[in-house]
């Protein structure tokens, strides 16, 4: 007998009948006590099930599990990417807004994403945080339309990230007007801080152009011809700037901003509560507090106004970069012109993410230098024209960086050919942006280059997190431990390094020259040859965190070594995080890390991570027998993925039920046979 075939209790019964008519018992629901409530989520429909939010958790009850169903049954497969997905509701209104602004289809087999009296695109605009536009323009001229006006306004409030994918077609004229409008409100108007560009190598040079333009502020008499009249600026001309003279906004939209706590139930609101109806009395009430906490209404920064006398002619960019060696078509002779011409500033991002083109490279170049707002550049992708475009960026970075009011403190550059080898690379780019904070690498470096002289070292730098990727090949190690010892506010080092030098030095050199140094991140590294200084750098660092990840830690003195390590990690008094996945483990090192928290004193161990450690299953019950008599702090979190546990799925059911008593655990349904090999090598 199929579970369909099963006969229901009276309970799910019943909630299916009032599920069907919540239109008329919505109020009635709200007052349920919680173990009903719980009975009936399953069974509403994603319009009654984001309704109730507020309800269920006043009551302790939570929908994630509800709204990752409903992501299964439709979407049928987990995103993809290694961060957890933290709200499900979030996740899915915002993958069903897309689908219904595109007009694909999801609904004809499922009645729950159905209901009459309400919009699935209004409901799933308050929930989009990040708007993606890819290949074709339809999605953008859809949202510039009259129709779509109130979730255009929706979006500016909610839509804090915009994503241009695969975008290569190329619009008519009307499309460019309606995307033109759509970047306008969304950046000058909206939340939007963050662009990403990627794999639209293949799009229309002038589109791209545009997008960096306005994203950097800029609205020139020709995009300003294709905006026509905006709605939110209600006259053309009619421009503010800011106080200090950084920042600039549209009078119209400062005007709408200074009423808006009296306009929330005014023109917008009722004409966007039209598509989410409400009852009387309590579920209006309630209703109207969740769309003010959600920002359902726009909310913008307010911004003070121009004096009735200053000219729009005023308001133009005065931190134009320098012309020299730009492109023509940024260096015109218009650019010291007020507003016959020039670029007029608006709001602009603060975060780009940019897959680099022969087309954005020198576009960036022009930017860069006069992109005050701008506080992090992620550089990525493999298509440079020439070798000296890189340097070009980095020269743009530099006039940003010595620009007064500049904001830039990360940058990452990931997966493009370096001119020079990488730490040469990093010491030009500390010299020439002292004020970074956050500095990515991960280079593929040219052969003939791997020679290159390195670069004096910077007297001083401001990093806190540093993050290289060098190739597989040798690097100049007295360098890079230069910049080391004059990082002095560096608290997250993380390198993935496949070499067979230099570790130990560097572990003593952190204690030496890094105290507030709080996490390290070695991957790929051979630490079977420096075990000795591991041992002194855990217990003489103030470390919360370490992963030693595929860094052949037990290849040597195994039983000895692991002693060692457990000591002085209960010893250290602030490492909480202890992460040691690939290291090949296996069943008797697990049983040895479970003196960990045996004895006095015990580890403040709450991460334990030992994923991918051929572990078996007998081990693992091994394990979690040990920590049953030595109970570890109930915040201890315990990472068993990738290990070989369906070699006994009894044993290792059993285990896991042991374990969960003692702390959380997170496992997956792996397949061993494609380990087998590792496997075998630890026998």
């Amino acid at each position: 007998m199929t579970n369909e075939d099963k006969p229901q209790s009276l309970v799910k019964l019943c909630a299916k009948s009032v599920c069907k008519d919540m239109g008329r018992l919505e109020q009635q629901v709200w007052d349920l006590p919680a173990s009903l409530i719980e009975e009936l989520l399953p069974f509403l429909n994603i319009f009654y099930l984001e309704r109730i939010e507020e309800v269920a958790v006043r009551k302790g009850l939570s929908t994630a599990s509800v709204w990752l169903r409903i992501w299964m049954e439709v979407v049928k497969y987990k995103p993809l990417g290694s961060k957890p997905v933290k709200d499900w509701r979030q996740k899915f209104l915002e993958y069903l807004f897309h689908c219904v602004l595109l007009r694909k289809s999801l609904a004809e087999d499922n009645p729950r994403l159905q209901d009459p009296r309400f919009s699935a695109l209004t409901l799933g605009a308050r929930y989009v945080q990040r708007l993606t536009l890819s290949s074709h323009p339809y999605g953008a001229v859809r949202l510039a339309t009259d129709e779509l006006r109130p979730i255009l306004e929706i979006l500016q409030g909610t839509v804090t990230q915009l994503k241009l994918h695969h975008f290569s077609q190329r619009p008519h004229e009307a499309s460019m007007k309606s995307i033109t409008l759509l970047l306008h409100r969304l950046i000058h108007h909206g939340s939007v801080h963050t662009l990403t560009i990627i794999n639209c190598d293949k799009a229309i040079p002038f589109i791209l152009i545009r997008v960096l333009r306005m994203s950097a502020g800029q609205l020139d008499l020709e995009m300003r011809d294709d905006l026509g009249v905006c709605f939110c600026c209600d006259r053309e001309s009619d421009v503010k700037l800011q106080a200090n003279g950084q920042q600039r906004r549209c009078r119209a939209q400062q005007e709408r901003e200074t009423v808006a706590t009296t306009k929330d139930s005014g023109k917008n609101s009722s004409r966007i509560l039209k598509a989410l109806p409400l009852q009387e009395g309590k579920g209006a009430a309630n209703s109207g507090k969740r769309l003010s906490d959600n920002k359902f209404c726009t909310t913008n920064v307010k911004w003070p106004r121009l004096e009735q006398g200053v000219e729009a002619g005023e308001c133009f960019n005065t931190l134009e970069p320098s012309t020299e060696g730009t492109p023509a078509h940024t260096a015109t002779p218009q650019s010291s012109q007020a507003l016959g011409g020039e670029r007029i500033l608006f709001r602009s991002i603060t975060a780009l993410e940019v897959d680099l083109s022969s087309t954005i490279i020198p576009e960036l170049q022009a930017l860069l230098p006069s992109w005050v707002s701008l506080c992090s550049l992620d550089l990525f992708g493999n298509r440079f024209s020439e070798k000296s475009d890189l340097l070009k960026v980095v020269a743009a970075l530099r006039s940003l960086c010595q620009h007064p009011e500049g904001s830039i403190s990360a940058l990452s550059i990931d997966s493009v050919f370096c001119p020079m080898p990488i730490t040469a690379f990093m010491v030009n780019l500390l010299s020439t942006c002292p004020k970074l904070e956050t500095l990515s690498l991960n280079f593929d470096v040219e052969e003939e280059d791997r020679l290159s002289p390195p670069q004096p070292i910077p007297v001083d730098n401001s990093l806190t997190k540093l993050q290289v990727v060098f190739p597989n090949d040798p690097i100049q190690l007295q360098v890079f431990l230069s910049v080391l010892r004059i990082a002095q506010s560096l608290q997250h080092l993380h390198l993935s390094w496949t070499s067979n030098q230099g570790f130990g030095t560097l572990l003593l050199t952190l204690i030496e020259s890094n105290p507030n140094l709080c996490w390290l991140t070695l991957k790929g590294a051979n630490l079977s040859a420096c075990q000795k200084e591991v041992i002194c750098f855990l217990k003489n660092s103030s470390l919360q965190g370490v992963d030693f990840t595929d860094c052949r830690l037990f290849e040597k003195n195994k039983v000895e070594f692991l002693g060692k390590l457990v000591d002085a990690v209960k010893g250290s008094k602030t490492l909480k995080f202890l992460h040691l996945p690939k290291n090949r483990l296996g069943n008797k090192g697990l049983v040895t890390l479970a003196e960990l928290f045996s004895g006095n004193p015990t580890s403040q161990i709450e991460h334990l991570n030992i994923s991918a450690n051929c572990i078996l299953p007998d081990g693992l019950l091994e394990f979690g027998r040990l920590l049953e008599q030595h109970p570890p702090s109930s915040r201890l979190l315990l990472d068993l993925r990738q290990n070989p546990l369906d070699r006994d799925p009894g044993t290792a059911q059993q285990a896991m039920e042991l374990l969960r008593r003692r702390c959380q655990v997170v496992g997956d349904m792996w397949n061993s046979r494609a380990a087998f090999a590792d496997y075998a090598s630890v026998m």
